[in-house]
């Protein structure tokens, strides 16, 4: 059934995510984890994410949800969410039967714990503490899986839990998320075979369906000449009352190819060329966001 699940990736072309809980899939909370690995993996890695997955807090949906990842060859998959302390948070476990190890409490967390929580571990009863030790109970080492820990501050003592150096877990809170992702991508970033993408924003006051057979257009000119390594896509910005026109090439495309298309469409939709920080600016900070 996994018979991509224990292939170990020395090189890094693509990305995989995993966003867990059930509070996102019943809309309690707004998931940006994945929001924030996809600009992190193009812009700080330079790989593409293929895939994003939201699941359940259920072992088998885990598992079959990495299943999709792996299956699509993802060589950088990031779990976000169910490591906490009460028994919904079963992320650990889940992961452990899917390599089939054991989980066990990990004595190096556990320290790291008592030096930064100490006060506040003393204060719990005997149950208590045992659902906080739940968040170190982590998947242990065998024959055919590897597993590692990464710590990446004294300040921390969340572990990035790593399995055959392709999957790692990172906690589903936003801002330790991003903190966490951070440390992490500076261990992989040896890694990763960089595609160097370059990316060109054009903004315009025109409606989508407007653009639309244009934007079609211009696409199947530049599949047909540069092979599909030219990507356009726009996205309205429905508040701010603009749409924006993205242009992505790798590394193999001329920069005056990519230059042209720019300029032809700037020319043809009456835009204007923006920066990236301006168009994260639009989606970030839009005082009406909808759906597209």
């Amino acid at each position: 059934m996994f018979r991509n699940l224990n292939r170990m990736a020395s090189s890094i072309k693509s990305a995989g995510c995993l966003i867990i809980g059930d509070e996102v899939l019943n809309g309690k909370i707004l998931d940006t984890n994945s929001f924030e690995f996809a600009k992190y993996c193009f812009k700080e890695l330079s790989i593409p994410v293929k895939k994003t997955v939201v699941c359940g807090d259920d072992a088998d949906d885990i598992i079959r949800s990495l299943k999709v990842l792996t299956d699509e060859n993802c060589d950088f998959i990031v779990t976000s969410g169910g490591i906490g302390s009460t028994h919904d948070d079963i992320t650990y476990e889940a992961l452990a039967s899917a390599f089939h190890v054991p989980c066990k409490l990990d004595e190096e967390t556990v320290n790291r714990m008592q030096k930064l929580r100490g006060p506040f571990l003393s204060s719990l009863g005997e149950s208590e503490l045992k659902a906080f030790y739940r968040m170190a109970t982590i998947p242990q080492p065998s024959e055919t899986t590897k597993v590692s820990k990464l710590f990446i501050d004294e300040s921390l003592w969340v572990p990035i839990v790593g399995i055959n150096e392709r999957i790692f877990v990172l906690p589903g809170v936003p801002q330790l998320f991003k903190r966490l992702l951070i440390g992490l991508g500076e261990s992989v970033k040896p890694r990763c075979a960089s595609q160097s993408y370059t990316r060109y924003f054009v903004k315009t006051k025109k409606f989508e369906s407007n653009i639309a057979p244009f934007l079609g257009d211009i696409q199947k000119r530049c599949d047909d000449t540069h092979g599909k390594r030219i990507k356009i896509g726009s996205y309205p910005h429905f508040g701010w009352g603009v749409v924006t026109v993205s242009i992505i090439g790798d590394r193999s495309v001329p920069k005056q190819d990519l230059r042209k298309v720019v300029d032809e469409i700037v020319n043809t939709v009456n835009g204007e060329e923006i920066t990236a920080e301006e168009e994260d600016h639009l989606t970030v900070d839009d005082p009406s966001p909808n759906d597209k």
